[in-house]
């Protein structure tokens, strides 16, 4: 069997910063990650979902953080009718928590800043108002584009453009700042997630996000709420870009998260932000902040 690929300076990165708790951290990541689904409401109903997977004979049960979201006992889920058709989407469990944490509204205009390939996008889409759905790979936004449609997204706009350009005066309720990161979460799902990952990349992925952040923050309505998450747990992508929004806007407010069923530590480096240990959760490694806006 293939074994997963782990670069030697990320093993030597982060058994010094996990200590004690490298070796079951590190026996969870290279074990399959469990499969999980989102009820796209789109489409159907939680019930009527249910209810079909159950004549079908497949095994779930409901993860207690959204009524929407549930693992799956199914190694191909993809193949089931109800995904072929739009009905349930296939989602890793620690990547639905964002969208739940931001926690939109039918009254709120959303940004999905970093939107392809679109599962979040789905969630959103789901919950809120509208949203404004941006990617600028033109490969991922060809992605995100045939999810919309599959998927039913008909309050989701969609284009094809860094958001960082848009028009200064926008502005949103709530903005999911999911951002493109060094992937370090996800070595569950792809054995070969690794194989590009340096502490260079995790440097250069770092120096974006704080551009990013600041430009997403600056989006916000007053006493707007964004999320800002990655599936990596390099401190200089997640903790130190909180921790340089903070030094570059004054009204900044990070929130404390609470979510049922799922373990939460406290964090040392940055009061309130999310940290998810894989072998807390049975998840992918993740990072997760939530962030209001005051007002001045």
């Amino acid at each position: 069997m293939r074994s997963t690929f782990f670069p030697k300076e990320f093993i030597e990165k982060y058994s010094i910063f996990l200590g004690n708790e490298w070796e079951e951290f590190f026996k969870t990541i290279k074990t399959k990650q469990p499969k999980s689904f989102w009820v796209n409401t789109n489409k159907t109903t939680i019930s009527d979902a249910i209810n079909s997977l159950k004549k079908n004979s497949i095994k779930f049960t409901p993860l207690l953080f959204h009524p929407q979201a549930f693992k799956i006992e199914c190694n191909t889920p993809g193949q089931l009718e109800e995904y072929k058709k739009g009905l349930i989407s296939i989602q890793e469990k620690a990547a639905m928590i964002p969208v739940v944490v931001l926690n939109p509204t039918k009254e709120d205009y959303v940004l999905d800043a970093c939107a392809a390939p679109g599962m979040k996008t789905i969630q959103l889409s789901n919950l809120a108002k509208k949203v404004f759905a941006t990617e600028l790979n033109s490969k991922r936004f060809e992605i995100l584009k045939k999810t919309i449609a599959r998927f039913d997204l008909k309050n989701v706009e969609a284009k094809r453009i860094d958001f960082r350009n848009l028009k200064r005066n926008k502005r949103f309720d709530k903005i999911l700042l999911d951002v493109v990161c060094s992937s370090e979460g996800l070595v569950r799902k792809k054995r070969e997630a690794l194989v590009g990952w340096s502490q260079n990349l995790v440097k250069r992925k770092a120096h974006d996000q704080k551009h990013m952040i600041v430009r997403a923050f600056d989006y916000l309505k007053e006493g707007g709420v964004m999320v800002y998450s990655t599936c990596s747990f390099a401190i200089e992508e997640n903790e130190e870009v909180i921790n340089y929004l903070i030094s570059q806007r004054k009204n900044v407010v990070i929130e404390r998260i609470n979510l049922e069923g799922v373990k939460i530590r406290g964090n040392n480096y940055c009061k309130n932000c999310v940290r998810l240990y894989p072998q807390d959760n049975d998840t992918q490694q993740f990072f997760l902040a939530r962030i209001k806006k005051e007002k001045n």
